[in-house]
């Protein structure tokens, strides 16, 4: 075999010695295995509508080699290319006149050029000499959302996989089991390796006896498991009837995961698919003391500890807005303190930022541009947190500040399409080089309408376009290639939580005017509303209940106002453990901004910020600040029927003072009355909806991404301006709290319920009060 090659290369030309590493290919194992290589070779081609022996694939190629040579003579520890860069110098000169050259014989020349680069790929010193850990696993399709709950796999029959060490990575396709059929029937997800490269982690769901109920105590779920690189000390590590998955070891020896055990579920999910809501935790290195990291409503993926010691996270945003978009990048402390937005929730041109990974040695992190609407793939990205940004006129997040990594794969379902190949788990080495999954099958699941399971393997990658297959098995994917290497330990940051605040936290706001949109006083702020955001429960299904006139919206309460004083500051202790969310008000009872996400504190933990959105790396002397110089401020509780929502309750009353005697049904059309209807709101509830703005996931929504300043549903409703126009034309005189309880309303997003349980919401249809959900 070696023989014909070089005779092949002789034919054109060449005289080159080929010491390729992996020796004299002269067994059938090691033909095989070459074949395989040179197979994997075309398929990357076909994919961009070529053959090898084209003349812009073996230019291509070339270009490839010479980029990976230079970077690579440049590296810190540079490689002694001289040798090799002899060999390129003579593939150069031959490729100018490869047009006059058989078919044959330029095929001959792509290999050969190939062979050379695999082999100098290889050599790379930060590619640890080491075996791999990586996971063989079968999906269910259909979206992301599915891939972590172990119900979907009994309600498909999947079963299949493993945790493998790969012994000689680009060298051999020779793998070691490591559970050896020491674990029933079911499915692998999930990879992570310890920092000390001697514990392997990943979850773990176990295949039901027959497809149980998804409330049946038969359903089984995902599960945390540990076992060492040679195969040895398999443990269980998590429990219970929830679904455990993405561990990510953490600095102090602790492990992150996502988990369901926070409880509830998203908003917008059809009957068939009980999707629960799953949130950042952490626990002991044993499995004991298990927290709940994150209160936020809806899902969270992925976390990967920062060079600096934060978690970096993807986290599903959609309060008052698409649930078809908005999978970020987040941040937070390792104790949960400080969750703040990275990058990608205020944009559609990304319709998902998944599997966030730190790149050694730099400040920026690597993810997978993917979809909501298919399982986790996409194209491979890197954003740079000190040029993340937010555009001062629409809030959206700049692209500038990110690298699209693989340009021949779009961003899955944003106006781009969907690609026909993806990639999955980044591991990157450095900002050039990375070991990743890659299929060459489209993405699936139900956006793209691929409903049957693909294929990834193994690779080294490079930015210059080079692309070398580790390890693929037919009929299963392979993925989460992790060298079985120690790595630096990133700082264990301490947590500065003070007991002394109990289940209560604290935030320090500077300047409410400070903000991205610049600083306007011409409007004063006079307070801030604090809602907290009531995750789903009772039904999974979106829209059962319906809590108003937003399409899948979330139900919700006002705790209350605290102060902001004349020079914007504002201080206040809140309830930890439960997602809120704030709105800036003016004298009038009009909100003048607000958020559509969520934050939450934990027990203890004091927050600071200085605007809104404001610059990143904006500080401000605090010593001189008003509300600063007193006790925080106690939460005012707000108007009867706020808490929580209750549209009965809140507008009802006004309707009754002021408006029925003209529009009672008998002397006008509008009715106000406050009769049940078929739907499950009031008569009142429905006549209104035609003069009524509001947010949310849909056509009827004010902005679809963003809010900004003064286009709040009570600045935007022509309820607003009829009322006024009322008032100027002395037929209504409202007081300022029947003022304040309209505009409320309006800015609470104009919700009927605020419950899904039914016996309140019978309760509150019927005008009466009921108790607030406890705070945690």
């Amino acid at each position: 075999m070696r023989g014909d090659v070089i005779r092949i290369v002789m034919h054109i030309g060449l005289i080159v010695v080929l010491a390729l590493g992996w020796g004299v290919i002269g067994n059938a194992e090691d033909a095989a295995f070459q074949q395989v290589i040179e197979a994997d070779w075309a398929q990357q081609e076909e994919r961009l509508g070529r053959q090898p022996s084209d003349p812009t694939a073996i230019a291509d190629a070339l270009a490839r080699t010479t980029a990976l040579f230079q970077a690579l003579s440049a590296a810190p520890q540079p490689l002694d290319l001289s040798n090799a860069n002899q060999t390129l110098t003579q593939y150069q000169e031959q490729a100018l006149e490869i047009e006059t050259r058989s078919g044959s014989e330029r095929l001959a020349l792509y290999h050969a050029i190939r062979w050379l680069n695999r082999e100098t790929a290889l050599r790379n010193p930060l590619l640890p000499s080491t075996p791999l850990v990586f996971m063989k696993r079968h999906r269910f399709i259909c979206q992301m959302l599915h891939e972590y709950l172990g119900y979907f796999y009994d309600y498909g029959d999947i079963a299949g996989g493993g945790v493998y060490r790969l012994e000689k990575p680009g060298y051999s396709f020779e793998h070691t089991d490591l559970i050896q059929d020491r674990l029933p029937k079911g499915n692998f997800t999930t990879l992570a390796l310890a920092y000390d490269a001697q514990t392997v982690y990943f979850a773990f769901a176990e295949r039901a006896p027959q497809k149980p109920e998804y409330d049946s105590p038969e359903r089984r779920g995902f599960h945390l498991y540990q076992v060492k690189p040679d195969g040895s000390g398999l443990v269980q590590l998590t429990d219970e009837h929830f679904d455990d998955f993405d561990p990510c070891p953490l600095p102090d020896g602790g492990l992150a995961f996502m988990s369901t055990r926070r409880g509830g579920f998203g908003r917008c999910h059809n009957p068939w698919e009980p999707l629960a809501t799953y949130t950042l935790h952490r626990m002991n290195a044993d499995g004991g003391a298990i927290q709940t990291l994150s209160f936020h409503e809806t899902n969270e993926w992925h976390p990967q500890v920062l060079n600096d010691g934060r978690i970096v996270y993807t986290r599903w945003d959609y309060v008052d807005r698409s649930a078809a978009h908005f999978h970020g990048l987040w941040i937070s402390n390792p104790d949960g303190t400080n969750p703040i937005h990275l990058f990608g929730s205020y944009t559609q041109r990304i319709n998902a930022c998944y599997q966030p990974h730190p790149i050694p040695h730099s400040r920026k992190v690597m993810f997978v541009a993917g979809a909501h609407h298919a399982d986790v793939g996409g194209s491979l990205v890197m954003v740079d947190p000190e040029r993340v940004a937010l555009d001062p006129q629409t809030g959206e997040d700049d692209l500038g500040s990110i690298e699209r990594v693989t340009p021949s794969v779009c961003f899955p379902e944003t106006e781009e399409g969907w690609p026909d190949s993806y990639f999955h788990s980044p591991w990157p080495l450095s900002e050039d080089f990375y070991l990743v999954s890659f299929s060459f099958d489209p993405l699936p699941g139900m956006g793209p309408n691929v409903a049957s399971d693909t294929e990834t393997g193994l690779y080294l990658l490079d930015r210059f376009g080079t692309m070398e297959l580790l390890f693929r098995e037919p009929g299963i994917s392979a993925m989460y290639p992790i060298p079985l290497a120690p790595r630096p330990v990133p700082p264990a940051i301490p947590s500065q939580r003070d007991p002394q605040l109990g289940e209560e936290g604290e935030f320090m706001l500077s300047n409410i005017y400070n903000t991205l949109y610049g600083t306007d006083t011409t409007n004063p702020v006079q307070s801030l509303r604090i809602f907290q955001i009531l995750p789903k429960s009772e039904t999974h299904v979106a829209n059962q209940p319906r809590i108003g006139y937003a399409n899948a919206e979330s139900a919700r309460m006002l705790l209350g106002e605290v102060p902001v004083e004349p020079d914007g500051s504002a201080y206040f202790r809140a309830p930890a453990n439960v997602p809120l969310a704030f709105q800036s008000v003016d004298a009038s009872g009009r909100a003048i901004h607000g958020m559509r996400s969520i934050t939450y504190l934990q027990p203890g933990e004091r927050r600071g910020c200085v605007g809104c959105h404001e610059s990143r790396g904006t500080v401000q002397n605090t010593q001189r600040l008003q509300a600063f110089q007193r006790p925080p401020s106690v939460i005012a509780a707000g108007l009867d029927g706020s808490k929580p929502w209750s549209f009965p309750r809140l507008v009802q009353p006004v309707l009754e003072a002021h408006c029925i005697q003209c529009h009672n049904g008998d002397a006008h059309p509008l009715n106000l009355r406050s009769q049940p209807t078929e739907d499950g709101f009031t008569l009142a509830y429905g006549q209104l909806r035609p003069y009524v703005r509001w947010y949310e996931w849909g056509d009827a929504t004010i902005r679809p991404i963003t809010t900004l300043p003064g286009q709040m549903p009570a600045s935007v409703s022509p309820l607003t301006r009829i009322l006024e126009e009322h008032r100027w034309q002395n037929r209504i005189e409202l007081s300022e709290a029947e003022w304040k309880a309209i505009f409320l309303w309006l800015d609470g997003n104009a919700s009927f319920y605020g419950s899904y349980s039914p016996s309140e919401r019978l309760a509150q249809r019927q005008g009466e009060a009921i108790p607030p959900p406890a705070l945690q």
